[in-house]
């Protein structure tokens, strides 16, 4: 019987989606207030696996690519990358 892997990063993805400036002010608010929050945040998933489709490792991670315009108009990517840990090491 092979042990059931949980899906920690699922949940820490959606929270990332629903909580991007938050999360931004929170961790980063010298980025966070250079941001222009008039314009949506825009994901981007599919740019995210094609980046990743060639990594060597097939471990999951809770990673998240946005495209956001800075306040002097620049777009900018902004790569998250959360490792969630469910074992000691």
């Amino acid at each position: 019987m092979n042990p059931t892997t949980a899906n920690y990063d699922e949940p820490w993805k959606e929270a990332l989606t629903e909580y991007f400036e938050a999360f931004l002010y929170f961790f980063f608010p010298e980025v966070h207030q250079l941001i222009d929050w008039t314009q949506i945040p825009e994901s981007l998933e599919k740019e995210l696996k094609r980046i990743t489709a060639s990594a060597k490792t097939k471990k999951r991670f809770a990673d998240k690519l946005y495209k956001v315009w800075l306040l002097s108009g620049e777009e900018i990517w902004i790569l998250i990358h959360i490792e969630i840990q469910s074992q000691y090491e």
